[in-house]
């Protein structure tokens, strides 16, 4: 179960990372499914927490004292702290972005796609950083 919520939480990351980058590649063009593209990622974003929220509540607890004992505890105290709630962020992100898209203003919507990519990526790399700080 762990690995599954754990697969379902990366693949859930890099779609907020792929399906962002694919609206800004098409916006100029603005094809028709690019409403439904915006709000599938809006969608994404929500139901990325649950296996996030699986994580948290079930192996957190032995993850984190792993990670406390390992030679890099301040990869959990501030890494992974940090990567937590900015996580919280992507959905309302998402959300507001796609909002945007589906009422028409696409030049509005760009900035905040932007930002979703952006911490998105940061959050990938924090949970590397993590992982790395668990394993040293």
């Amino acid at each position: 179960m762990r690995d599954i919520a754990l697969y379902l939480h990366i693949i859930g990351g890099l779609l907020l990372i792929a399906f962002p980058i694919i609206i800004l590649a098409y916006m100029k063009k603005k094809p028709k499914w690019l409403k439904h593209l915006s709000i599938a990622t809006a969608a994404v974003s929500w139901l990325t927490i649950l296996p996030s929220a699986v994580l948290y509540l079930i192996f957190y607890p032995a993850t984190k004292t792993l990670i406390k004992a390992g030679s890099r505890p301040w990869a959990h105290s501030v890494v992974m702290e940090t990567k937590e709630h900015w996580g919280l962020l992507l959905p309302v992100i998402a959300t507001l972005a796609a909002w945007l898209v589906y009422s028409g203003k696409l030049k509005e919507s760009k900035k905040w796609w932007m930002l979703l990519i952006a911490l998105a990526v940061i959050i990938g790399i924090m949970g590397r950083i993590v992982t790395l700080g668990g394993r040293a």
